[in-house]
């Protein structure tokens, strides 16, 4: 079966193919293109939304029955991942390229999140020193302090009582059998009774039927295990407690950027919650071992926190900077030219200094820096490739028929691109997708569209997709596909997102569009093929955040480059 992956992008390019196509092409009526004077056979017949589809002339697309059209080929595009784009389109889309050259910066900066938690070198546990019953406990509520040698509960244990009634016998052997005596009260001694007990005892003549329990720590209690009336072995953990005046701020660090930092490296620490205060620290461990769910190892800041204004669960960042290490011939390309496709990177070469000519580029990426990517294959210093209107003209490249980011793997290097039938009638019969339905795929593309973009962290491109999306809400109202109440909520978080300012506030209200679009999904209101429900627990401060993706593979929109694969699939909607 197709992949929605290409449904969804095909769709996100509608409004380009709609509002740019004619300028990308040259086929205006008022501006000549190079291809104008092109025979018709020069060309092929396609379909605008899915161009890898191919007909006959009058025919129609059997993936969404839309009338094949003519698509001219450009006689001066020497190669197939090459195409030609006029002077009106390059205006219009706004390209802009750079050549790449040498490395300049020997410095990178490397920004984390993480979290505060408690010194664990300070952690202490609380527990029974004999089996008995919980009568009281005072500490029973977390934030509570308690310090050695306070009284934090009584106890009643059947044992101690029989201690002590064994001392009392004792007693009246004192004079005659003194190590028996000695023996019994020495006992006591080891219940941590202490001498001023024992004598309150022989001096009442009776047995201490609820022993007062004292602390052994000193702390903040972070977590109440134990519950009055309820009977526990010797050893039994009652609460746990922390020092707080100091903690760890403790920072997600993955796989290829261990080898960058190390113990005693200084970093800046900024916690949003006490208004972006920033503070300085050095990393005192980095986590030799790796999370295999999330592939990233912990670095530990310890921080001083006498004034108490660190609480455990507080979200922090960190900026490292680290010196880079690389040759000073490696190539650099700045993030906005990378187009991300799960398993491929692609970048758009200008290869011509004089032409306007686009070829689509497979890169090998290496280290992520703070504004680009080191790149270990694929491109060379003077290569001049595109930084601004990369999408737009891989959008160009699939309207042209042309091989561009979402081709499949087994078709990189193939132009042809020829249509599964097999694939078509299963789509068809299942009923995966309403063939007639356009704006839904239109809507959805914009989705996954507004995801890729904040896992770039393209703000202007965020806000494009937002604005497209809203475009396609209002071709429901137009034909009617709105049911009272349906689309509420999507109207509500979608005006949110409109009104977001920075790519923060993008992400923040990406969370509850997106739990407003999975719900509608999964009741089936919008049919679609295979999308995974996707949740990272780090988003959001920590409370954690879903959305939707085409892909299995993990490529965390809330996070963008300083989290890429923090999350996992929780759901597979069919």
């Amino acid at each position: 079966m197709l992949s929605m992956k290409k449904w969804g992008i095909y769709a996100a390019l509608v409004f380009g193919g709609l509002l740019l196509g004619y300028f990308f092409f040259g086929t205006s009526g008022t501006t000549k293109s190079k291809t104008d004077d092109i025979p018709q056979s020069m060309g092929k017949w396609t379909c605008s939304m899915h161009p890898h589809v191919k007909g006959e002339e009058g025919g129609t697309c059997p993936l969404c029955a839309m009338e094949l059209t003519f698509m001219e080929e450009s006689v001066t595009t020497p190669s197939d991942f090459q195409f030609e784009m006029n002077e009106d389109a390059l205006a219009l889309a706004n390209i802009q390229t750079t050549v790449i050259g040498a490395m300049n910066a020997n410095v990178a900066s490397i920004k984390l999140s993480g979290v505060i938690t408690t010194n664990q070198q300070t952690d202490a546990v609380q527990t029974t020193l004999f089996e008995g019953r919980i009568d009281a406990l005072y500490p029973n509520y977390v934030g509570k302090r308690v310090w050695k040698g306070q009284e934090i509960g009584k106890v009643y244990s059947p044992e101690l009582y029989l201690a002590q009634d064994k001392l009392l016998t004792s007693e009246n052997y004192r004079g005659t059998h003194p190590k028996l005596f000695n023996a019994a009260r020495y006992s006591l001694g080891l219940w941590k009774m202490t001498d001023e007990q024992i004598d309150k005892v022989l001096a009442s003549g009776k047995p201490m039927m609820n022993f007062p329990l004292y602390s052994d720590v000193t702390g903040t209690v972070t977590e109440v295990l134990g519950k009055e009336g309820n009977y526990y072995d010797e050893g039994t953990p009652l609460f746990k407690v922390s020092n707080l005046n100091s903690v760890w701020a403790v920072f997600d660090l993955y796989e290829d950027q261990m080898a960058l930092l190390g113990e005693g490296q200084e970093v800046e620490i900024s916690i949003a919650a006490i208004h972006g205060k920033t503070r300085t620290g050095e990393i005192s461990f980095i986590e030799p071992i790796l999370q295999e769910d999330k592939r990233t190892g912990s670095v530990r800041v310890v921080l001083d926190n006498k004034n108490g204004q660190l609480k455990p669960g507080m979200f922090v960042e960190a900026m490292v900077q680290t010196p880079l290490n690389l040759n000073p011939n490696s190539v650099i390309v700045p993030k906005t030219a990378v187009l991300w496709t799960g398993k491929r990177s692609i970048v758009y070469k200008k290869p011509f200094l004089d032409k306007p000519i686009f070829e689509m580029t497979e890169v090998s990426l290496g280290q992520s820096l703070q504004n680009g990517y080191v790149v270990q294959s694929g491109l060379e210093i003077g290569d001049e490739v595109v930084v601004n209107g990369t999408f737009t003209i891989d959008a160009a490249a699939q309207l042209n028929g042309r091989p561009s980011m979402m081709s499949k793997d087994s078709h990189f290097g193939d132009s042809k691109h020829e249509t599964n039938q097999e694939e078509i009638r299963d789509i068809k019969d299942m009923g995966a997708i309403p063939i007639q339905d356009n704006v839904t795929l239109e809507f959805m593309g914009h989705y996954f569209d507004l995801k890729d973009a904040l896992v770039e962290t393209n703000f202007e491109r965020s806000k494009s997709e937002v604005d497209e999306l809203s475009s396609s809400l209002r071709k429901y109202e137009e034909k009617g596909m709105m049911e009272p109440g349906f689309w509420t909520n999507i109207e509500k978080e979608l005006a949110l997102l409109s009104s977001a300012e920075d790519i923060e506030s993008l992400r923040k209200h990406f969370k509850p569009f997106s739990r407003e679009l999975i719900a509608l999904v999964k009741k089936g209101k919008l049919d679609q093929a295979t999308i995974y429900v996707q949740f990272c627990p780090m988003a959001d401060n920590h409370k954690g955040a879903f959305w939707m993706s085409l892909q299995e593979e993990i490529r965390n929109p809330y996070f963008g480059d300083k989290m890429l694969i923090c999350g996992v699939v929780k759901e597979k909607i069919n």
